[in-house]
């Protein structure tokens, strides 16, 4: 029986340690994939999920997420990104920010621009206005950071058909942005 991620969240609410190979059970595969698609080393995302964990654990209480799977994706991104940047081995290529990188002036800056609040307000606002499928591709390319093989498998839709919704809706996106008056 599948246990619930409101369960799991009382269950940290409560200090109960339990909550964390629960959370690993239900989610360490994809904790993992999202990390080994940014870090690229076993070792290192074995280190990246602990420490994810351990942030999880100091997160709740008092954060009550209303998605754990999303929330704990989003810390064990920040984690692996960060860890990667500590090896010397991170690069544009490695989370496919850098394909968005023609839509911000600061193409230096890619990441810090799509990690700022104003910006992810629109993102959002944007991401809400797609048919369900586009949104998932959006949100596993460039959030998940899963590369096109991946998305076309997990969505049962060809190659192609991811590249081609990634290319319309970068276009999108930035007519989007530029609609809402933000800098390009």
């Amino acid at each position: 029986m599948q246990i619930s991620d409101s369960y799991i969240i009382e269950m940290l609410f409560d200090r109960n340690e339990q909550a964390l190979s629960v959370t690993d059970q239900k989610y360490g595969s994809l904790c993992r994939k999202v990390a080994y698609d940014i870090i690229g080393d076993y070792e290192e995302v074995k280190e990246c999920v602990n420490n994810s964990y351990f942030q999880l654990w100091n997160a709740i209480p008092p954060a009550r997420p209303k998605s754990l799977k999303a929330y704990l994706c989003g810390i064990v991104r920040n984690v692996a990104v960060k860890i990667g940047r500590q090896q010397r081995n991170y690069s544009a290529k490695q989370t496919y920010f850098s394909e968005l990188a023609e839509i911000f002036a600061d193409v230096q800056n890619v990441e810090k621009t799509v990690d700022g609040k104003m910006l992810t307000v629109y993102i959002n606002e944007f991401l809400s206005q797609q048919k369900e499928v586009n949104r998932n591709v959006f949100i596993m390319r460039y959030y998940y950071n899963c590369a096109i093989r991946d998305i076309s498998l997990s969505l049962g839709v060809k190659e192609a058909t991811v590249k081609t919704k990634l290319f319309r809706m970068k276009d999108e996106l930035k007519k989007f942005l530029l609609d809402k008056g933000y800098d390009i």
